[in-house]
């Protein structure tokens, strides 16, 4: 038993698939149902390197985000009538985070390399964030985005040489892919609400960010993520039915991730820096 729970595609994928599957059917008829992608995220690190917050190293300071992101998500869902400008404020603060995240690793380089750097990250993560959040209402989209940015950071992280961030990213994709299976099996779509898109905003944002700050991605393969939750947001095949739906509003971000692995892998062909 040991010997497959230490096996990497059972801790990377099948384990936190299983374990968002299990905790997304158990809370089907609720939006807490989108806890399924912390839910794989924390088996995938539980399995790995176990779960851990001291010291409070750049690493650890985004894993402590991603896993309190849902219970922030869920307390707004649960205010009944936010007013318009709750998801760029989140988007903001996410951004402003992103600095407190990665400034011991900022406050190694040069004054005018460190606000550079800082910018850009803030800047990446706001706008990944806000994106993603803008999928609230509408569960293939969410779902299709979920899976294709897990899928993104993943495959770019091992790409980057970030054996870490390919595990977390394999993760959110799972936790992704069990919350379409379900949703395709219901032949309906469950809203992700701002539990779920936060949680995939912000855990996608901060692991591609994390794989740009401490391995090799560059980063215009980092911003060609923002696409994924630009097309998954189009809308898709509306009048072929839910399942149909579905399979569209996961395809084309697949494709859309394609782009960040496509810069990812020539530069580590000696493309373009």
């Amino acid at each position: 038993m040991q010997a497959l729970l230490d096996d990497p595609m059972v801790q990377t994928a099948l384990a936190p698939f299983l374990a968002a599957l299990l905790v997304g059917g158990l809370l089907l008829r609720t939006r807490l149902a989108w806890f399924a992608v912390v839910a794989a995220l924390a088996v995938a690190v539980s399995l790995g390197t176990g779960i851990s917050f001291t010291p409070l190293s750049a690493s650890r300071k985004v894993l402590l985000l991603v896993l309190l992101a849902p219970f922030v998500g869920a307390a707004l869902d649960r205010w009944p009538n936010p007013p318009p400008a709750t998801a760029p404020a989140l988007a903001a603060l996410c951004a402003l985070a992103s600095v407190w995240v990665f400034w011991s690793v900022l406050a190694q380089r040069e004054t005018a390399a460190m606000l550079a750097v800082a910018i850009c990250v803030a800047v990446f993560v706001g706008l990944l964030v806000a994106l993603t959040l803008r999928l609230r209402n509408d569960g293939a989209a969410g779902g299709g985005a979920t899976l294709a940015l897990g899928l993104g950071v993943g495959i770019a992280a091992v790409l980057s040489a970030s054996i870490g961030n390919f595990a977390n990213g394999v993760a959110i994709a799972a936790g992704g892919g069990a919350l379409l299976l379900l949703q395709f099996s219901l032949a309906r779509t469950l809203a992700p609400g701002y539990l779920g898109m936060l949680s995939t905003g912000l855990a996608a944002a901060l692991f591609a960010a994390a794989t740009f700050m401490l391995a090799q991605l560059p980063w215009y393969a980092m911003a060609l993520l923002l696409l994924v939750p630009l097309v998954a947001g189009l809308d898709f095949a509306t009048r072929r039915g839910p399942r149909m739906r579905l399979v569209a509003a996961t395809l084309v971000p697949l494709a859309a991730a394609c782009a960040t692995l496509l810069a990812a892998w020539l530069a580590t062909r000696g493309g373009p820096a």
